[in-house]
This record gives structure tokens, C-alpha cells and sequence, in this order.
């Protein structure tokens, strides 16, 4: 999997835009692990992620697994974190199931396909 992770430090949150082809669990655990790795070089809690040019995998599995190994691999840290993630529309039911996943376990994490509504979401 190549991925590009790009920051940018906005007034009141961390703007991250990723591109990548990812196809696997695996290449989703791992693009994970580089987007906690750059959110950890910033002082911001409230990170907007957007995805619209990564294409992720259709098989929800894999997202049982990715939230899994957020709650028992990454520091506590992460449930302090308030992050936005804009996708592609057709990648609008993993992504939604994602998000539930991921408030179940305490995580404030949700998903757009709209970067506006991402963006008031997030200051809210």
C-alpha cells in the first residue's frame, strides 16, 4: 500500500489529507498507525481527516478489526481525540458502520461525505 499523509495546522484543528489504495485489513491497521503517528506530532485535539481520494475496503470485518486494535493498541490518548473523517460517497455504508463501531467503544469519531458538515461536526 502506498499512502500520502499530508497536515495542516488549522486555527482550531489539524486538517490531515491522506491518498491512498487501500485494500486490506491489514493496509487499514497500518494506515491507521500513520495517521495516530502524525496526529501525535500536533497539539490538537479535534483532527479532520480527508480520505475523499483513498479508496478503502468494502468488507466490514475489517472494520470490526480496525476499531478493535484502535482500543487495544494505541495509547489512551485516543479517546480524547474528536475526529472527522470525510469519505467518498460510495464508501458511505463502511464508513457509517465505522462510526458505530467506534462510538460503541467511547470513541468520538464520525464520518462525512461533506467536508462542511464534517468541518461544523467537528466545532460543535
Amino acid at each position: 500500500m502506498e499512502i500520502s499523509i499530508t497536515s495542516h495546522e488549522k486555527k482550531n484543528y489539524l486538517l490531515i489529507e491522506t491518498k491512498a489504495n487501500v485494500e486490506t485489513k491489514e493496509d487499514l491497521i497500518r494506515q491507521s498507525e500513520l495517521l495516530y503517528d502524525e496526529i501525535a506530532k500536533h497539539d490538537f485535539k479535534k483532527i479532520l481527516v480527508d480520505e475523499t481520494e483513498t479508496t478503502l475496503p468494502n468488507e466490514l470485518t475489517s472494520y470490526f478489526d480496525l476499531v478493535k486494535n484502535y482500543v487495544q493498541d494505541f495509547p489512551p490518548e485516543i479517546r480524547e481525540l474528536k475526529i472527522a473523517t470525510v469519505i467518498d460517497k460510495k464508501f458511505k455504508e463502511v464508513s457509517a458502520s465505522w462510526e458505530t463501531l467506534c462510538r460503541s467503544r467511547g470513541l468520538n469519531y464520525s464520518s462525512f461525505t461533506s467536508f462542511d458538515d464534517a468541518e461544523i461536526w467537528l466545532m460543535e
